[in-house]
């Protein structure tokens, strides 16, 4: 029997009883019964579990928690849940909620799911506060965990998952509020990412080389002579890929993609790997970086340094000139890089003939990459290759540590160079394993509901938009796109489609990346950076041991799955942590500018306010009580605010004039009001 058939009247059942009816062992059905949970199917109240009543119970999750109240929204309604009603829950958990259609107002019944159980807290007058949650919340822990701390030490929390009072046990002291790195640590520390490594970890560092041995080049093709380079961020010091162009007698590209051998040092099953794969990938936050290896192998030994001799895997393709793959080997080799460029220096002679004297030697072979880098562009739009425009933000900071200007870097020809060529590669490694347990990169067609929805929305606000009723094909997304590419506002229409589309993971089953249009897709060219690149080199080594038997490939499909899982959640916790630190960054700026006057856009409306974001990136909340001149709501088939009384309509896409009129670095908020519409 399926556990859902249990369920399909309200009949309320306790674990054994459950047990008794479906045949599985209790692992599992917990699992089980707690996904369905957290889908809102059924619910567990007192230890007995029962379907999830029809009315006045949902399951959302908590959000905008203020110092006084909590909501969720529901069909488009806003429920409030009040301080005394919020039984322990924080922004973001998954809730159990009872709620009044007519008060609007909730209470939390229940936390079926943290968003995290790692908070920070500091001492603040004797007293464990926790940061970033604007509640007053009283947190209890073990008075012999906390006798040692003073005020303005901050630790790290784990906490249980009952409602009512906060309850949780120190995991560790971060450090003090006036430490000049606290924040960042912090922000790592509750994502679930370890600074420090183990012990184990940093004795098997003893016993690897800083230099490559000659014992170490038999069996690898020497490569060390080719004219190979790497091309990556100024400040960049973890190099995991260099390339190698020709031209063959066919007239053919020849490419050579050359991946730091990590897997050499780092072995499947060894504390260095077993580290890697708990942290899943390094940590990128405003010019800082948590390795996901010791830097004496990120920076060091794996690192493709110039004019050192580096352990590689190289991916070398025959490429015609409809950017086909038409030959490939791939092989281990000894690289030795002739130079380290950087992204600004090649753009500079590409784009505009300015040529660091340095950089001569190899102009011709720039402009030679820079050739099939335009064919492979071509070839990936023929195919349905979806370019979505970048949204990453880049914080630009002073010497103090003080954000100064958030900027969006436009990819130019050397960033694209490397993006088209590290694509082709990995889309080649796919291809050529895809008869063995593998792990892929997957991006699924997108559910047509959700998109057919969002383009109804783009089309209320004005936009030209075909009525498309299936989406299997990237080409119909990529159309569209290009139809809108001079629109001004093509970010925002670019991010909500962007929200239409499933997001990209990690499978150990292939089912092709819709986005890039390939039918086969994996990462292999970042193993410093990221578990599954490092995974799939792994892989590459038993792969090519003759001795690999049929128990060895069942083990390692079982283990894959799991991988999979591991190295999305641990991309996700990245992205956040980022994100976080950007918007801490911006908070901290406005607090510097309250009262102070910008030009923004509106980026989305809400049935309970709207987003703006300034000319300068930074993305700020209005409530309908923030905007001057008249009383304004909101009108769900025009989506859009309409005022009262002048009956001025604003919309996703309209320019304001925003008065900054609260910010706070401690809880990542900016809060505006809008001044007045402007007509550009």
């Amino acid at each position: 029997m399926e556990i859902q058939e249990l369920f399909r009247n309200n009949i309320k059942y306790t674990l054994k009883e459950i047990q008794k009816r479906i045949n599985c062992d209790l692992e599992t059905l917990i699992k089980d019964l707690k996904i369905l949970e957290e889908r809102g199917i059924i619910v567990e109240i007192d230890n007995f579990y029962q379907k999830l009543p029809e009315s006045n119970y949902t399951v959302k999750e908590l959000k905008g928690l203020k110092k006084g109240y909590g909501v969720f929204y529901l069909n488009e309604q806003r429920y409030t849940i009040h301080k005394s009603d919020l039984n322990g829950a924080l922004n973001n958990d998954l809730c159990l909620f009872v709620y009044d259609k007519v008060s609007k107002q909730a209470k939390v019944k229940k936390i079926i799911k943290r968003a995290n159980d790692l908070i920070v807290a500091e001492m603040r007058n004797g007293i464990l506060k926790i940061c970033g949650q604007n509640v007053d919340y009283k947190l209890f822990v073990p008075s012999n965990e906390t006798r040692k701390l003073v005020d303005g030490h901050r630790v790290l929390i784990r906490l249980n998952n009952e409602c009512g009072n906060l309850k949780g046990n120190i995991v560790e002291i971060i450090g003090h509020k006036d430490d000049p790195d606290i924040d960042l640590k912090q922000i790592a520390l509750s994502k679930n990412f370890a600074l420090n490594f183990s012990d184990r970890a940093l004795e098997e560092l003893d016993s690897i080389s800083n230099e490559v041995t000659k014992d170490e080049l038999e069996g690898r093709l020497d490569l060390r002579d080719d004219l190979i380079y790497t091309i990556d961020c100024d400040h960049t010091k973890d190099i995991d890929d260099a390339i190698s162009i020709s031209l063959n007698e066919r007239g053919n590209f020849v490419l050579g993609v050359h991946i730091a051998d990590v897997s050499h040092y780092v072995k499947y099953g060894s504390a260095l790997f077993q580290e890697a794969y708990s942290r899943g990938t390094s940590v990128y936050m405003l010019g800082s970086a948590i390795p996901m290896l010791p830097k004496y192998l990120s920076n060091g030994i794996c690192s493709l340094n110039p004019n050192v001799d580096r352990l590689t895997k190289s991916c070398i393709m025959e490429i015609n000139q409809n950017g086909e793959v038409v030959d490939y080997k791939i092989i281990k080799s000894v690289i030795n890089s002739k130079k380290k460029m950087s992204y600004s220096a090649v753009n500079n002679a590409l784009e505009k003939n300015i040529v660091n004297h340095d950089y001569l030697p190899y102009l011709e072979n720039l402009k030679l990459a820079q050739k099939l880098s335009a064919v492979l562009s071509n070839a990936n739009l023929k195919r349905g290759y979806i370019d979505f425009q970048s949204n990453d933000l880049e914080v630009i900071l002073s010497e103090q540590n003080k954000p100064l200007n958030f900027i969006i870097p436009k990819q130019a020809t050397a960033e694209k160079i490397i993006e088209n060529f590290m694509l082709i590669a990995n889309e080649t490694i796919a291809n050529h394993y895809c008869y063995y347990p593998f792990l892929y990169r997957i991006h699924e067609i997108p559910d047509d509901d959700i998109l057919l929805k969002i383009f109804g929305l783009l089309r209320i606000l004005g936009y030209k938009i075909p009525n498309i009723k299936n989406f299997d094909n990237p080409k119909t997304i990529q159309g569209i796109l290009r139809n809108l590419i001079n629109d001004k506002n093509i970010k925002i229409i670019s991010k909500f489609i962007l929200i239409g589309l499933k997001k990209a993971h990690y499978s150990d089953k292939n089912a092709g990346h819709y986005a890039l249009a390939f039918d086969k897709y994996t990462h292999f060219t970042s193993p410093i950076r990221r578990i599954c690149d490092l995974i799939i080199h792994n892989l590459i080594d038993m792969y090519d041991n003759p001795n690999l038997n049929l128990d060895d490939l069942n083990k390692l499909e079982e283990l894959l799955a799991e991988a999979g899982v591991h190295a999305s959640t641990k991309e996700r916790q990245a992205e956040e942590a980022e994100q976080e630190a950007n918007l801490m960054k911006m908070a901290e700026y406005m607090e510097a500018h309250i009262n102070q006057y910008f030009n923004g856009v509106i980026t989305n409306i809400t049935p309970s306010g709207l987003f703006v974001e300034t000319t300068n990136n930074i993305t700020g909340n209005v409530l309908f009580s923030d905007i001057r001149h008249d009383f304004y709501r909101f009108e769900q088939e025009s989506f859009s605010m309409i005022g009262k009384k002048t009956k001025q309509k604003l919309k996703i896409g309209d320019y304001v004039r925003v008065k900054v009129k609260d910010a706070s670095k401690e809880y990542r908020t900016i809060d505006f009001e809008i001044v007045e519409k402007l007509k550009k």
